[in-house]
């Protein structure tokens, strides 16, 4: 019993601590950690102090390790009405992420996928078209949306409104509205969108390591990435507590894990907290491009990315691209009784893992499943995530590791 409480103690620590690093991530100082009033660097720095805290050191001779992307953003005014009702961003409406910017008043027209023509032709007009319109329109988005036309885009979605990163912006503004928000009977819309495009922003992925007992050279890498959506408008914030908030508290959980001398491993243990994975896995890219340390002494990587609710248990992505570690996984699992389910999954270009499995390195990404929906959109806050399992992952992770070794 003894024994038991004082396993207890230290794993109910880890997961208030947990929480306490989510809600900071995604809390509205933090801007959505994306590209507007400083996000990504707030984020950035909170992580290089606590891998300072944890006694990390930095890797070759700095904690960022830093490069430069295309991104649209949306720093200022964001209003949109339909008709006379002015419509709330975020909950009624989004702006597609690599829209245009401008202030407008347009009449309304309809189109279907056999309205190109007419698109490109009617400049001072907003067409308004289903998602599944779209969808078929899209092999032609090159003409559609990046022309120079004064008009614009009405894309109508059925069920949910998510948001993504933009790269190189769009000729014409281009809006996501919710199909049961939209008044057919309206004749005009108007908008005034104030945008902002970077052709070459830089941002910083954060990096720390823990020296090995036994092998040094050799290293088991965990990742997660820091970034999210930020900000649309003034005021519209996308929080990413689960993305990636929840994969960014376990690699600092992991981080003062093995930072505690009686933890101390006998393989190297580096972290790398990724930038721009939400403009497209880039950071990790950049990285593999230009390793700080060689991708060869990679024993094996461990990519944490939505870890905020394990009720239903993980997913393993490239489960069967390395089967051997799958297995041992997989059997570590049930003999600790640690999660509901380990689901296998195949090669997917779906988080930061991708490029280095891509290099030959072997690579795991794990993600949780259960809770609540919210996912790149304005819900995804810390009081929607239960953390279940959340110790229970971190042992199995860690087990996992040490088996590795």
């Amino acid at each position: 019993m003894a024994l038991l409480l004082l396993l207890w103690y230290p794993l109910k620590a880890q997961h208030v601590q947990a929480m306490k690093d989510i809600c900071y991530l995604s809390s509205p100082k933090m801007s959505g950690r994306g590209y507007v009033k400083n996000g990504h660097i707030k984020a950035a720095r909170f992580i290089k102090e606590q891998f300072k805290l944890c006694g990390l050191t930095f890797v070759s001779d700095k904690w960022f390790q830093q490069f430069t992307f295309p991104v649209t953003t949306f720093p200022g005014k964001m209003q949109l009405s339909l008709g006379d009702k002015m419509l709330t961003p975020g909950e009624d409406y989004l702006v597609h992420p690599s829209s245009a910017g401008g202030k407008k008043t347009l009449p309304l027209a309809f189109a279907d996928s056999t309205d190109l023509e007419r698109l490109e032709k009617n400049s001072d007009t907003c067409f308004v078209i289903s998602q599944r319109v779209y969808d078929i329109l899209r092999q032609s988005e090159d003409r559609l949306l990046y022309t120079k036309t004064k008009g614009a885009i009405l894309i109508t979605e059925p069920t949910k409104l998510t948001w993504s990163v933009g790269a190189q912006p769009f000729g014409i503004p281009v809006f996501r509205m919710l199909q049961s928000v939209f008044d057919s009977s309206a004749k005009n819309i108007s908008f005034s969108i104030s945008q902002h495009f970077y052709p070459a922003f830089q941002t910083q992925n954060v990096l720390g390591m823990i020296r090995g007992s036994v092998q040094p050279d050799s290293f088991i890498v965990f990742t997660a990435h820091y970034d999210h959506l930020g900000m649309m408008g003034r005021k519209i914030i996308f929080p990413g507590a689960n993305d990636n908030a929840s994969g960014t508290a376990m690699l600092l959980a992991l981080a003062r894990h093995y930072s505690i001398p009686a933890n101390k491993p006998k393989y190297s243990m580096l972290f790398i907290a990724f930038s721009a994975e939400e403009a497209g896995l880039l950071g990790s890219k950049y990285y593999t491009e230009h390793p700080l340390l060689p991708l060869a002494s990679i024993h094996f990587l461990i990519n944490l990315d939505l870890a905020g609710n394990g009720s239903e248990g993980i997913t393993v992505v490239n489960a069967t691209e390395f089967k051997n570690q799958f297995n041992l996984l997989d059997s570590l699992n049930t003999a600790m009784h640690a999660l509901p389910s380990v689901h296998q999954r195949g090669k997917a270009r779906n988080s930061d893992h991708y490029y280095f499995s891509e290099k030959g390195v072997p690579a795991f990404f794990i993600y949780t499943m259960g809770g609540a929906p919210w996912y790149h959109d304005i819900h995804d806050k810390c009081n929607t995530l239960t953390l279940s399992h959340f110790d229970r992952f971190f042992n199995l992770i860690t087990s996992f590791a040490e088996a590795l070794q």
